[in-house]
């Protein structure tokens, strides 16, 4: 003991004092294991039915690449093709992903576009009116089937994909990062 101090209670404990544990047992590991395991399980299943949930725009399915096919056995030669659904018709981008996939086409997603609403439209009020499509020279996706092409060697590959899907128009633009983007609009059949 220090003896610059003065003496006070804990100065004149004389027995072994504390909290002490018995041992665990094996069951009691186990059980502790499986409380962990359960909740880990618990979240896991959490974070799949969210993803799920806020990843219900793609829609490309269970499209697996033919046996032995690498990226040079796609026709041309692997240029990535991405559709973008932008009716209301569930699944449309699916079905023509899978087609085109089927033909040899490199399909890189398939999707639909969530276009936004008007402001106003939920409260029930009458938007302000915004200019149409046609006003402002762009093409309404909802409406009409586009193929966006980045290079002139995507849209000599675009003018194959029409082989597939039908005669759409085509665009070169920078609107969209892969090298063929098919916009699918409502007159799309």
């Amino acid at each position: 003991m220090a003896k610059d101090f003065p003496a006070d209670e804990f100065d004149s404990v004389t027995a072994i004092g504390g909290r002490h544990r018995a041992k665990r047992t094996l069951r009691s590991r186990l059980a502790s294991f499986a409380r962990y395991a359960g909740v880990t399980a618990a979240l896991s299943g959490a974070a799949i039915v969210a993803l799920n949930v806020t990843s219900a725009g793609s829609d490309l399915g269970n499209i697996a690449a033919p046996s032995g096919q690498g990226l040079s056995g796609f026709n041309a030669n692997g240029l990535g093709v991405t559709v973008i659904d932008a009716t209301d018709k569930k699944g449309l981008a699916s079905k023509v992903a899978s087609s085109l996939f089927d033909e040899g086409w490199n399909v890189l997603s398939a999707v639909n576009l969530n276009l936004p609403t008007p402001k106003g439209a939920a409260t029930g009020s009458i938007p302000a009116p915004t200019p149409t499509p046609a006003a402002t020279g762009a093409v309404d996706p909802s409406k009409t089937t586009i193929v966006y092409v980045t290079t002139d060697a995507a849209k000599s590959a675009a003018n194959d994909v029409l082989k597939t899907i039908g005669i759409y128009k085509i665009v070169q633009a920078e609107t969209y990062a892969d090298p063929i983007t098919i916009v699918l609009g409502s007159d799309f059949k």
